[in-house]
């Protein structure tokens, strides 16, 4: 028994993980490219495609990244005066790339804690930024989700099976418990502090932390100080406006490039706005799935969906081309900000280069 735990203990289980989704990836991209009905027979077939549509998909995501890149200046130049909106797109780009590579985009906030700590930006006030950031993109993509759920119910009925609507229901109720979560832990310091606490007693009983009174300590002074921080952010009430309508316009614009490819393929036909619904939902859904991306999920999904908008020849191509804009696209020009710097980037603030979560969990 101790040696098959040695050999599981040995197992790269990581490494495993990272090139099954590899081969997944390219296993994807092979088949909406070869396949029958693939791009390559849609090249053949003589369709001429309006590369200005196309271009104009492609100015529709890099939009999408400037305004996130906004939404995030305007919150960290909240608390620290002197950030910039050139850090302000390094760590978007931070973001974008470790959210494209890790299972459910779990690694781009703490990579953007990560480099915002090493620009300058107190921990706690970088903290309480993001996720007031992510409390606002899921209140908005949950609300934007419904709305267009009720406005276009029919055709969703149509194209939803049993099997779907298990999953819609899975995914409105964990959108929702996410929000209530993050606002308990934004809000309410005492139910923060039993949790988190909590955990750390755990871990001493545990025997894998020390000085548990100091670190309660210190977890009560920074829980003060992220708490603080929330509530100043919500008072601000330009902001709070501000960055909801920012968000929405980002969401109109993502949802709006299966549009644009399908009017680059000649479909002058589809509605425009029935297509932002559906993508909507796409987006929604695709989120659920635990892995980089939502690989294999996002491309159902679309496939569900936007079947009715594109030809059988046109579909496969169609999706090859969404994903290579909104996820290829996204890791290839954020790969360069993908190692977080390390030294206090312009040096604003000399005095408060902590490591990230120092804050949260050291004295």
């Amino acid at each position: 028994m101790g040696a098959f735990k040695k050999i599981k203990a040995r197992v790269p289980w990581g490494l495993i993980f990272n090139l099954a989704i590899i081969a997944l990836t390219i296993s994807l991209i092979v088949f909406f490219i070869f396949s029958k009905d693939g791009f390559i027979d849609l090249l053949n077939s003589g369709l001429q495609i309006n590369m200005m549509w196309l271009l104009l998909a492609v100015g529709m995501h890099l939009l999408n990244i400037a305004i996130d890149a906004t939404i995030l200046y305007l919150f960290i130049k909240e608390s620290t005066p002197q950030f910039t909106v050139k850090k302000a797109i390094v760590v978007s780009m931070v973001g974008q790339f470790y959210c494209a590579v890790t299972p459910s985009a779990s690694g781009g906030q703490p990579m953007q804690i990560l480099s915002l700590t090493r620009m300058g930006v107190k921990g706690s006030n970088g903290t309480a930024a993001l996720i007031q950031k992510f409390l606002v993109w899921q209140f908005t993509l949950t609300t934007y989700s419904i709305i267009a759920m009720a406005a276009k119910f029919s055709m969703f009925v149509g194209r939803l099976d049993y099997g779907m609507w298990i999953l819609t229901a899975i995914g409105f109720t964990g959108q929702i418990l996410t929000i209530i979560v993050l606002l308990l832990a934004s809000f309410n310091k005492r139910v923060t502090f039993k949790v988190i606490g909590g955990l750390f007693k755990l871990l001493a009983r545990l025997h894998l932390m020390k000085n548990l009174d100091k670190k309660l300590q210190s977890l009560d002074e920074s829980l003060t100080s992220f708490h603080d921080c929330n509530k100043a952010l919500n008072k601000n009430k330009a902001l709070v406006v501000k960055v909801y309508v920012l968000t929405f316009v980002q969401l109109t614009v993502l949802f709006l490039i299966p549009y644009c490819i399908a009017m680059s393929f000649g479909q002058n036909g589809v509605n425009m706005f029935d297509m932002i619904c559906a993508q909507s939902y796409v987006s929604m859904v695709s989120g659920l799935v635990p892995l980089p991306g939502g690989s294999g999920a996002a491309e159902y999904c679309f496939s569900q969906f936007f079947g009715s908008f594109f030809t059988a020849e046109m579909i496969k191509s169609a999706i090859l081309i969404w994903r290579t804009i909104t996820y290829y696209f996204t890791i290839l020009i954020s790969l360069p900000f993908a190692a977080v710097r390390k030294k206090n980037a312009g040096n604003d603030n000399p005095t408060n280069n902590q490591k990230p979560g120092q804050e949260l969990t050291e004295g």
